[in-house]
């Protein structure tokens, strides 16, 4: 349960604008002992979903806002939004979210997945159209619904990360790179460097919705900057990475991991030194020239 300073750590806006008292407290707790009680073995207003679309998108914790038991569906809105909480004595807790199109779902295609703490939100004693709302956690049931007939089964960005590819397969001079993903600013300019690339990261191809396109689901990447030192301790393959765009190139260990589908990218700079022309930017760096340690290198 919530205490004045916990409750004023999750709200400043609401503490500076208005000054959260006790009589607050004793309201956000009574609506967690109702939220968190009233939970059943099937999905009611208030829990969360975590769904999966045909296209292997995956959507974290949507608002469930009915469950209509003749028809044994779920109905939950697609935005990730808390919802507001009110309660009477007539019809007991109600939830008001962001209205969206409703996504109805089979019960019987619904999994139960656990418990997790969702945000929801009441208005405060000082209610007042600015800042006028007091947020808090309180623990409901997850659910998990994947689309039955998914464009790339077994694939989604629940474990993966996702990428739209574009091609040209005879550019003229001066026209875009061969390969290009203009949503996260990714471009090759050959079929060698975007081989590379997939390799790299593991990556599981399908074909797009136009010829020129490919839909790829690859490892995701984590990055860690160590000391040279602790870099230089590291017992992991050498590769190498481009800096500050295309410009120029540093050496990287990597650690993959292929039960969480990650790989870790250990650097001991941002700043590049290597000559991306003569190194290209995937290519395996085992035998080329590091600089020797000594003081770090600054950034700039």
């Amino acid at each position: 349960m919530y205490t004045l300073k916990s409750l004023k750590a999750l709200n400043p806006v609401f503490d500076s604008s208005h000054g959260l008292g006790q009589s607050d407290v004793n309201l956000v707790n009574h609506y967690v002992e109702l939220i968190q009680s009233s939970r059943c073995k099937t999905p009611c207003a208030g829990d969360i979903i975590d769904y999966t679309d045909e296209y292997g998108n995956f959507h974290k914790s949507r608002h469930i806002h009915e469950f209509i038991s003749e028809t044994n569906q779920v109905l939950f809105y697609p935005c990730p939004f808390g919802p507001f909480v009110y309660s009477d004595k007539e019809k007991g807790l109600s939830f008001q979210s962001i209205p969206g199109s409703d996504i109805a779902v089979d019960f019987s295609n619904v999994s139960y997945v656990g418990k997790r703490k969702r945000t929801y939100k009441i208005f405060g004693r000082c209610f007042h159209p600015a800042n006028s709302a007091i947020y808090f956690n309180a623990l409901v049931n997850v659910w998990e619904y994947i689309v039955p007939d998914q464009q790339h089964p077994g694939y989604s960005t629940k474990t993966w990360r996702k990428h739209y590819f574009s091609y040209v397969e005879k550019p003229h001079d001066g026209s875009a790179p061969h390969y290009y993903d203009f949503l996260n600013g990714i471009v090759f300019d050959t079929a060698k460097e975007f081989d590379l690339w997939k390799k790299t990261y593991r990556a599981v191809e399908f074909p797009g919705g136009s010829p020129n396109q490919t839909v790829l689901f690859l490892y995701r990447e984590k990055s860690c900057l160590l000391s040279r030192e602790g870099w230089d301790a590291l017992d992991l393959p050498l590769d190498t990475r481009w800096v500050n765009g295309r410009h120029s190139t540093i050496h990287i260990k990597v650690d993959y991991d292929d039960e969480d589908r990650t790989v870790t990218e250990y650097r001991f700079t941002n700043t590049g030194y290597l000559n991306s022309k003569v190194y290209g930017s995937y290519e395996r760096a085992k035998g080329t020239t590091l600089i020797e340690p000594g003081p770090e290198i600054k950034e700039g």
